[in-house]
C-alpha cells in the first residue's frame, strides 16, 4: 500500500498564439514568461526556494508549490494581469497568457499523478479558450491580457478563509469544462471583465426558445418591390389578398 502524496498547489502559464510570432521574438518568450512569473510570485510572498518543481515547455511554465501557499499562488496569478499589461506597453514580444491553478496530491518524483493531468486539462480546455477568444473580440486594447481558470477544489480551499490578499471570489464566474476525461465545473477570471459579463458569455442560448418573427403588412398596391437582404421565408401574394 502506497501512502497518499502531499497535496500541492499547481500553477500553469501558457502563452496564447506564440507559434505565430516571428522567430526572433519567439526566442524571447521563455525569458519574458520567467521574468513575469518570478515577479508575480515574489510580490505575493513566494520565494524561489518554495517552488518544489518547475517545467518550462518553451512558451509557458508548470509549477508545483506547497499547498499552504495556495492563496498566494492565486494572488500571483492575479498580479500577472498588471505585470503583463505593463510589459506589453514597453517591451516586445507582447504576450497574452492563459493561467491555471489547481490543488491536489502530487508526489516528489515525476510519476503519474492525477492532479497534474487535471491541471493541464484546465489550462487547455476548449471552453476556456473559446471564452478568452470572445473576450478578446469584446476587449479594449489593454483588457484580457490574462485569463485565469481555477478548479473547484482550489477555489473552495483558497476562499475557505482569509488566505488571499488581492484575489476575490466575486471576480470569478463558473465555467463547465469537458476536456477528454475531465468533466467538471471550473471558475474563470479575465482581466477587464466582471463575473456577470463572463457568465453571459458562457451561457448557451436555449434551443427551445421560440425565434422572433417579424410580419410586415402593406395595404394597397405595391410597385417595384426591392429586397436587399432577407433571412427566413418571404411570402408574396399578387393581386388581392386572400
Amino acid at each position: 500500500m502506497n501512502p497518499v502524496p502531499q497535496h500541492r498547489a499547481l500553477l500553469g502559464v501558457d502563452v496564447i498564439g506564440s507559434a505565430r510570432l516571428p522567430g526572433y521574438l519567439m526566442n524571447a518568450v521563455p525569458g519574458t514568461i520567467s521574468n513575469l512569473v518570478d515577479t508575480a510570485l515574489t510580490q505575493s510572498g513566494i520565494k524561489p526556494d518554495d517552488v518544489l518543481s518547475l517545467e518550462s515547455p518553451g512558451d509557458g511554465a508548470l509549477m508545483v508549490l506547497p499547498s499552504e501557499q495556495l492563496g498566494a499562488v492565486l494572488d500571483a496569478a492575479v498580479r500577472l494581469d498588471q505585470l503583463t499589461t505593463d510589459h506589453n506597453r514597453w517591451h516586445k514580444p507582447e504576450v497574452r497568457l492563459r493561467v491555471a491553478v489547481h490543488v491536489g496530491p502530487v508526489g516528489d518524483d515525476d510519476g503519474f499523478y492525477r492532479a497534474r493531468i487535471t491541471h493541464t486539462r484546465l489550462l487547455d480546455a476548449p471552453e476556456f479558450k473559446d471564452l478568452l477568444k470572445r473576450c478578446h473580440e469584446e476587449a479594449s486594447e489593454e483588457a484580457a491580457n490574462t485569463a485565469l481558470i481555477v478548479s473547484t477544489e482550489a477555489m473552495d480551499t483558497a476562499f475557505s478563509g482569509d488566505h488571499t490578499q488581492i484575489a476575490r471570489r466575486g471576480d470569478f464566474a463558473s465555467l463547465p469544462v469537458s476536456h477528454k476525461e475531465y468533466r467538471h465545473d471550473a471558475w474563470v477570471r479575465v482581466a477587464g471583465f466582471d463575473a456577470r459579463s463572463l457568465a453571459a458569455f458562457t451561457s448557451p442560448v436555449s434551443a427551445s426558445e421560440p425565434k422572433a418573427r417579424v410580419v410586415n403588412q402593406v395595404n394597397g398596391p405595391m410597385h417595384g418591390i426591392q429586397i436587399g437582404h432577407s433571412k427566413g421565408d418571404v411570402n408574396y401574394y399578387g393581386g388581392r389578398r386572400p
